[in-house]
């Protein structure tokens, strides 16, 4: 049997918390942190059993994982983005990926 791809989920709000259980619910899938500033990031990582991390740049100093899932708020997503394409790591992006074409297109070179 394969390993379990690594992931991180960066955003701990309502689509975050979303995907943070879908991750925990796939067997070839392991948690291995939560991104997220705030007290509530840090809390629901404590639930889950996971190691959390203020900002992206903490978590790629920690280790990196497989792949991220972004579901921060829509503001920062291409911000993120591009955090993800410079550390090499694959991300999900939660929808929607910008505010605007320009910037979305921008993350696709």
């Amino acid at each position: 049997m394969a390993p379990a791809v690594r992931l991180a989920v960066l955003g701990a709000g309502l689509i975050g918390r979303r995907h943070i259980k879908h991750v925990l619910d796939e067997p070839m899938a392991e948690l291995i942190a939560i991104v997220d500033p705030t007290p509530a990031g840090e809390a629901i990582a404590s639930e889950v059993g996971t190691k959390w991390f203020s900002s992206f740049a903490e978590l790629v100093a920690a280790g990196r994982p497989d792949g991220v899932i972004i579901a921060t708020p829509n503001q920062i997503h291409v911000r993120n983005g591009f955090e993800a394409v410079e550390a090499g790591i694959p991300a999900l992006i939660e929808k929607p990926i910008a505010d605007d074409i320009a910037a979305a297109r921008s993350l696709f070179r």
